[in-house]
C-alpha cells in the first residue's frame, strides 16, 4: 500500500487542492446566475440570495466545525466537508426550481465551513514553526487560483453543455478528490488528539463535548483583535469586489473595462504576494507585517481614489493595495495559529474565521448605505477605512496583551 502522506510537503499539497476546490465551489453559483434563471424564469437577483445562504451557513456551522475538528481530527471533518459541499453542489444540478438551487447552495455553505479550521488544524500538525509561512502561503495561494479558475471553468462547462452539466462536472470533481484525501492523507491531526489526551491530568474535568463552548475563547485579547480583525479586512476586501467597477464608471466616468482591470490587478498581484508574505512571515514580526500590510492597503485605495482620474494611476493604486493585503495572509495565519494550545487549533480557526462571513454579509449592507447617502467615492472612502481599522485593531490588542 501507498504510504500517506504526513509531512509538510505532502500534507501542504493535499490540503492546498483542497482549498482550491473550496473557492471553486464558493464561486460556481453566480457565473451561472443568468442560465438558471432563465430556465426557472425568475430575475437573478432572487437566486443572488444563493451567495448570502452559502456564507450564513459558514457563520452558523464554522464555530461547532471548529469544535468537531479538535474532537475527530481535521482529516475527517475535511473529507466530510469537501465531500458535502460536492454533492450538494452536483445535487444543484438536479433542481427542478430555484428555491431547491437555493437550499443546495445553503448545504453547501455548511461544508464550506469545515475548511478552515480543518485544514489549518492538519497544516499545524505536520509542519514545523520554521517553515509555517510558507505552508499557509501555499494554501492561501491556492484558495486564490480557485477563485479565478472558477468563472472560467463553470462558464466553459456551460457553454459546451449547460449549466446543469457545469454542476454536475465540478460536483463529480470534488467528490472525486474528496475520495483521493481520504486515501492519501495519514491522519495527522488525530495523533495530536491522542498525545493531548494522553496528557490530561484527569483531574475530572472532561466534561465531554461543548457545543460553542470555544466563544470563551472571544475573552482572550488577541482572539478577539484577530476576530476585529477578520471581520474588517474582509469588509474592505468585499468592498474592492464590490465597488471598484461602480467606483471607476460612476465617479471617474472610466469604462467598465477600466474597473475590471483595476479589480483583476488587485487579486493578481495579491496572489503573488501571499507567496512572498509567507517567505516573510517565517522571517520576520508577524505583527508589523499585518499591520504595516493593511496601513499599506489603506493608503494605496486612498491614493486610488485621489489620483485615479485616468486608467493608469487607478490600475496601479488598486495592484499595490493588492500587494499590501496579500502580503498579510500568512502572517494573519500565523498569529491565529499561536492564540491557543495544538489542541485548540480548530477551534481557533474556526472562530477567528467566523469574522468572514460576517464582514462579507456586512459590506454590501454598510457600504452600500455610504453609496446611497452620497457617491460611489464614499463606498471606497469606506474600504480604505475599514482596512486602516483592521491594520488598529491588530495594534491594539497585540499591544494589549504584551
Amino acid at each position: 500500500m501507498t504510504r500517506r502522506a504526513s509531512g509538510p510537503l505532502g500534507v501542504t499539497a493535499l490540503v492546498s487542492v483542497d482549498h482550491f476546490l473550496s473557492h471553486v465551489f464558493l464561486l460556481s453559483f453566480p457565473p451561472l446566475f443568468p442560465l438558471i434563471a432563465g430556465t426557472f424564469d425568475v430575475p437573478e437577483t432572487r437566486l443572488a440570495v444563493s451567495v448570502t445562504l452559502i456564507y450564513l451557513a459558514q457563520l452558523v456551522c464554522q464555530v461547532p466545525a471548529g469544535e468537531l475538528v479538535d474532537r475527530v481530527g481535521g482529516k475527517r471533518v475535511a473529507v466530510g466537508g469537501l465531500a458535502l459541499v460536492s454533492a450538494s453542489v452536483a445535487a444543484a444540478g438536479f433542481a427542478d426550481s430555484y428555491l431547491l438551487v437555493l437550499a443546495f447552495a445553503f448545504v453547501s455553505g455548511v461544508g464550506q465551513s469545515a475548511f478552515h479550521p480543518a485544514n489549518y488544524a492538519l497544516l499545524d500538525a505536520a509542519g514545523d514553526v520554521s517553515g509555517e509561512g510558507k505552508q499557509f502561503s501555499v494554501h492561501s495561494f491556492g484558495g486564490f487560483l480557485g477563485f479565478a479558475a472558477a468563472p472560467l471553468l463553470v462558464t466553459g462547462i456551460a457553454a459546451y453543455a449547460d449549466w446543469r452539466m457545469a454542476f454536475w462536472v465540478v460536483g463529480a470533481a470534488g467528490l472525486v478528490f474528496s475520495l483521493a484525501l481520504a486515501l492519501a492523507l495519514a491522519p495527522v491531526h488525530r495523533g495530536v488528539i491522542a498525545r493531548n489526551a494522553g496528557a490530561d491530568t484527569g483531574d475530572g474535568d472532561d466534561e465531554g463535548w461543548r457545543p460553542l463552548a470555544s466563544l470563551r475563547l472571544l475573552r482572550r485579547p488577541l482572539v478577539a483583535g484577530m476576530f476585529a480583525f477578520f471581520l474588517l479586512a474582509t469588509l474592505a476586501d468585499t468592498g474592492v469586489q464590490t465597488y471598484t467597477t461602480s467606483f471607476a464608471v460612476n465617479h471617474l466616468d472610466l469604462s467598465t473595462a477600466v474597473g475590471n482591470t483595476a479589480l483583476t490587478a488587485f487579486f493578481a498581484v495579491a496572489s503573488g504576494a501571499v507567496l512572498v508574505g509567507g517567505w516573510l512571515a517565517d522571517r520576520g514580526n508577524v505583527f508589523a507585517i499585518v499591520i504595516g500590510g493593511l496601513v499599506w492597503a489603506a493608503v494605496a485605495v486612498a491614493g486610488g481614489l485621489l489620483l485615479g482620474v485616468s486608467e493608469g494611476p487607478l490600475v496601479v493604486a488598486w495592484a499595490l493595495a493588492g500587494a499590501g493585503f496579500g502580503v498579510t495572509l500568512p502572517a494573519r495565519d500565523r498569529i491565529t495559529n499561536a492564540l491557543s494550545g495544538e489542541e485548540d487549533t480548530g477551534k481557533s480557526f474556526g472562530l477567528v474565521y467566523t469574522g468572514l462571513p460576517i464582514g462579507g454579509a456586512l459590506a454590501p449592507v454598510v457600504l452600500g448605505v455610504a453609496v446611497s447617502a452620497g457617491t460611489y467615492a464614499d463606498a471606497i472612502v469606506g474600504t480604505a477605512v475599514a482596512f486602516f481599522l483592521a491594520a488598529v485593531a491588530v495594534f491594539v490588542f497585540r499591544t494589549r496583551a504584551s
